[in-house]
């Protein structure tokens, strides 16, 4: 699955906004490990999707400077919440999503983001560990 992840140092570098908002980094992790995922399914064939996708590296860019635009945002606004609905619809439905023709691999989809994104990521007295 490694190999599959996106050279995310380069794109988290090039982004100014990186030193201003504290959950960047960490959300960039969140969407290159979804990528890998979803990228990783396409082995198995069958098994993995039951339609081939073409989800590629623009996807996943696509998908960070959305990230980059809402949590920017968020911070001039002096918000605490992140938008997580928006974020997980927009990611999930739109970007990725908008590539996925079968019922079931939407849903599949769609779980993997409701598991890898929401509040419990910063939560301090529970670690959260991708496994």
């Amino acid at each position: 699955m490694h190999a599959t992840m996106p050279p995310s140092s380069k794109i988290i570098m090039s982004f100014s906004f990186i030193h201003s908002f504290p959950y960047f980094r960490p959300l960039i992790y969140v969407i290159s490990f979804f990528h890998a995922i979803v990228q990783d399914r396409r082995k198995y064939g069958k098994i993995g999707w039951n339609v081939s996708y073409d989800f590629n590296e623009s996807d996943f860019r696509i998908s960070v400077h959305l990230l980059n635009l809402y949590l920017t945002k968020a911070y001039i606004n002096k918000e605490e919440a992140i938008p997580w609905n928006s974020l997980k619809y927009l990611i999930g439905e739109a970007m990725y999503g908008g590539r996925v023709t079968d019922d079931f691999d939407r849903r599949v989809l769609v779980c993997y983001l409701d598991e890898y994104m929401g509040d419990f990521l910063f939560e301090k007295n529970r670690e959260f560990f991708f496994a």
